[in-house]
């Protein structure tokens, strides 16, 4: 019942924000009726029916939808190539300083400038032929660019490291870490960038009186006072302009929701044919365990020392609980074996190719895509992520929600389930197993992770005592 009597709300609401809609339409057509009868000259203001009528005859003409091709083609053409050349800068001025420092004053002039100086010069250099898509062009390519290059900049440098430890593939990387963050932007940049396109477009055919175009059209009508045609033009620039902007932004978003799907987990699970519980040897067990050697490591932030001359040695495939109070070092020293950190002085060695299973002090999951999704997408068969997701308590609803939608405890399991199951030697866990209740942590996950994680390299950092001792053969107390 419940469902149900929401579902009837949402619809009620619905329909009324569509009669205010309408409601608010039919007053200014009135009012515009209204003005029309108070002047009473075609030659200034022409009724709504008389520009109805106009429109009418003007969609039934073929001329009428060349003439609008036309312009359609040139203007769009103009958006395509600042979409793709702003989205290229944008890409390359994030990796690369000077290039930003070098676009931002021209960015900051084509912005200031007034749209009909950049039309006049225009005219001057090329002649009006294809004069919108330049103009088109020149007016979108500061807002594609500066609201993609803050989308990119305000990715979470967390992810980004997360991407980089699991050894996520490219196209991994720009689907789920930088698409998910970006993308807002990207639809910001195209709503505003689309209608712009258009005024500037057509403004440019005006001036420049490209032949075959809208503005010819336009000018024409303004030519002879022929207001009606005016209008209708002015609509259909609106109606096309309308149109090229809901079908952009329902391709972008179309464009997330299929990343969203590739990985959604319940699709992977239709394509595999196998299934099993995870066990050691699901956890490619055949890539050896490494040997890690910190000799003489020191390390400082900002000024403050963390670890002073500090040597640590861990053998192949042992367990080691690193403990400490708070600021000791202990993060830092995990940052350094896993290489997202430079030592100042002494050597970080490991005895071979490491591949790593990280939890780290934060959940870093991929917030749009669900549980499922985001062990899989680290290398996990899907199989065997279901089934160690059903032994930490998910059932089949929960697994499919997106991370955004689960509980701090729940987010938890999904990254200890994570860094179990993807292909490593090394497996590091940094305060794991916080906001999880004892009865799951002691009875689900604890002899899970000294099942998954033997034969591996573990490296535990903890506050609690019995942890290490549970899970961990040897306990180094840092910088005490």
């Amino acid at each position: 019942m419940i469902p149900s009597i929401t579902s009837t709300s949402n619809k009620s609401k619905k329909t009324k924000q569509v009669i205010f809609k309408i409601s608010a339409i039919a007053f200014w057509i009135i009012v515009w009726e209204a003005l029309a009868l108070a002047i009473g000259s075609d030659l200034i203001i022409s009724s709504p029916v008389q520009v109805a009528g106009r429109l009418a005859k003007l969609i039934v003409s073929p001329d009428t939808w060349k003439t609008v091709g036309f312009s359609f083609v040139r203007i769009a053409s103009g958006f395509v190539l600042a979409l793709v050349l702003g989205t290229a800068a944008a890409v390359l001025s994030s990796k690369v300083k000077a290039l930003k420092i070098l676009l931002s004053p021209i960015t900051s002039v084509i912005k200031s400038t007034p749209v009909a100086s950049f039309i006049i010069l225009a005219i001057m250099w090329f002649g009006s032929k294809n004069l919108s898509i330049f103009i088109s062009f020149l007016m979108v390519f500061p807002i594609i660019y500066l609201n993609i290059l803050g989308g990119i900049e305000s990715v979470s440098r967390e992810l980004k490291e997360m991407s980089a430890v699991y050894k996520l593939s490219a196209a991994k990387r720009l689907g789920y870490v930088y698409l998910p963050q970006v993308m807002p932007f990207v639809i910001s940049a195209c709503s505003v960038a689309l209608g712009l396109c258009w005024k500037s477009g057509v403004a440019a055919e005006v001036i420049g009186i490209s032949d075959g175009s809208i503005g010819e059209r336009l000018y024409q009508a303004k030519l002879y006072f022929e207001t009606g045609d005016l209008l209708a033009w002015t609509a259909i620039i609106i109606a096309v302009s309308t149109c090229l902007e809901k079908i952009v932004l329902l391709l972008l978003k179309r464009l997330g929701a299929f990343y969203r799907y590739k990985f959604s987990g319940a699709r992977m699970l239709s394509e595999k044919k196998h299934a099993g519980m995870p066990s050691k040897a699901a956890s490619n067990a055949e890539d050896r365990p490494v040997g890690i050697s910190l000799e003489r490591v020191s390390k400082s932030f900002e000024g403050q020392q963390v670890l002073c001359d500090y040597s640590l040695e861990i053998a192949a495939g042992e367990h080691v609980a690193l403990m400490g109070h708070s600021g000791a070092g202990k993060t830092t020293l995990s940052r350094l074996i896993m290489g997202l950190e430079s030592a100042d002085s002494g050597n970080v060695k490991l005895s071979g190719g490491a591949s790593f299973g990280v939890v780290f002090q934060e959940d870093r999951l991929i917030e749009q895509i669900n549980a499922m999704g985001n062990i899989v997408i680290a290398g996990a068969d899907p199989h065997e992520a279901k089934a160690l997701l059903e032994e930490f308590g998910f059932n089949s609803e929960l697994m499919f929600k997106p991370c955004m939608e689960l509980s701090g405890g729940e987010k938890r399991r999904v990254a200890i389930a994570r860094a179990l199951l993807c292909r490593s030697n090394v497996v590091i866990f940094d305060e794991p197993f916080k906001g999880i209740d004892d009865r799951t942590l002691y009875d689900a996950i604890i002899p899970r992770v000294k099942e998954l994680s033997d034969g591996k390299t573990f490296v535990l950092i903890t506050h609690s005592r019995e942890e290490a001792q549970m899970l961990c053969t040897r306990i180094e107390q840092i910088n005490e």
